[in-house]
């Protein structure tokens, strides 16, 4: 009992020293960009936004008009969608008519591919005109000086692919505040994290790289059948010998969970797909569960003071950490809502350890095992009734 109970106490003490190395990482990181990415230096390429679209999902048309309203100067949108009834027609059509100067094309139908974000972007294609493209999610909501910060590191033929961070708005209930949490205190410090070790990738939220850059990868056709289409974008540019510029700069997810299920069906698709890219890394990341860890030194102690001690300082090095991290992010948000940090963190633990009990995942109301290299294979039926899969599309 004695070893077990030292064992959690210094585990608990390796989660202290983690957040320690989280917060480094967000000081290094902003320095760090900010000194190379924030010159006034300017880059406007024609630029093609790819938006592949499923469902209506929660306040869609403001996601989709701050693309409409950017300080830009020579831009298209094509969105694309499978089905000729995905009622996310209804608001393109909207947008068109609201922004007739501007080019809005749609596309309907998608090609082979298991991943059918990426099925859709292939059919997307064809409807493109410019060789810069900005790919992002269909929940993003951005600033109108959004395209000019992301393409212009591109203007360095070095960079092969900028992206961003992103963090999670949750105004539609408790389902969509603990989403919110879960990628503003546990994905941020993680992407930071990653960052400085040297994981090469993008995040699927904000992407920018060229057509010839695309084209070295073997276009979305290389990746039509893998889950973690983001990830291998930036990874596969990368290998091709680009750098990836990862900016300081932050746009909006807006969450639609309605249900805590539909938070749980997000992380543990998001884990899993994690656990394909980077298996040791994630299973390293048993030891950087501090709140757990923290609380299972005062279990395995019975209580004693040592136990209490090392959870009191388990939370305020988290809290710590996270509060600088969010004010250098320019995150306001998230601080009220520092009291569910506990609970949410012990949710966190639980996604880890459900992640390794099997490899299905749901994804748009289907569902699909990922394979050991990161492949989607279908298992067949819909996970959720069709109405719930358009709503519940991310």
């Amino acid at each position: 009992m004695a070893y077990l109970a030292w064992t959690c106490v210094v585990l608990a003490g390796i989660g202290v020293g983690y957040q320690g190395f989280q917060l480094v990482a967000a000081i290094r990181f902003f320095r760090k960009a900010r000194r190379r990415w924030g010159d006034d230096g300017v880059h406007t390429p024609p630029v093609t936004i790819l938006k592949p679209l499923k469902g209506r999902g929660i306040d869609l048309y403001r996601n989709l008009e701050s693309f409409c309203l950017q300080d830009y100067p020579d831009y298209e949108i094509v969105f694309g969608v499978a089905d000729s009834d995905d009622p996310a027609i209804e608001i393109v059509r909207r947008l068109q008519a609201a922004f007739p100067n501007r080019r809005i094309a749609l596309t309907v139908g998608e090609r082979a591919g298991t991943n059918a974000k990426v099925a859709n972007l292939i059919n997307m294609m064809p409807a493109t005109r410019h060789d810069v493209f900005v790919l992002s999610d269909a929940d993003i909501r951005v600033r109108p000086d959004y395209l000019r910060t992301l393409v212009k590191p591109l203007r360095d033929p070095n960079v092969g692919l900028s992206t961003c961070l992103y963090r999670g708005i949750g105004d539609f209930g408790l389902p969509s505040i603990v989403e919110s949490l879960l990628i503003n205190t546990d994905f941020i410090p993680m992407a930071l994290i990653g960052d400085w070790i040297g994981i090469k990738m993008a995040y699927g939220a904000s992407i920018a790289f060229t057509r010839a850059g695309l084209d070295r990868i073997g276009g979305f056709e290389s990746i039509r059948d893998h889950l973690a289409d983001d990830y291998l974008l930036g990874n596969r540019i990368a290998a091709a010998g680009h750098d990836i510029a990862i900016l300081p700069y932050v746009v909006e997810t807006v969450l639609d969970s309605e249900t805590l299920g539909d938070v749980w069906r997000h992380q543990l698709r998001w884990a899993r797909t994690y656990r394909a890219c980077q298996p040791a890394g994630w299973m390293a990341a048993l030891v950087t569960q501090a709140t757990f860890w923290g609380l299972m030194a005062v279990v395995a102690t019975g209580g004693s003071s040592v136990g209490w001690s090392m959870l009191g300082l388990v939370t305020a090095a988290r809290l710590g950490a996270l509060l600088v991290t969010m004010r250098l992010l320019g995150e306001r948000d998230t601080p009220r809502h520092f009291g569910l940090i506990p609970l949410k963190d012990l949710l966190t633990t639980s996604v880890w350890i459900a992640s390794w009990l099997g490899r299905s995942v749901v994804w748009s109301g289907r569902r699909y095992r990922v394979d050991r290299d990161g492949r989607l294979i279908p298992l067949g039926g819909d996970a959720l009734p069709a109405d719930a899969a358009a709503q519940r599309s991310r």
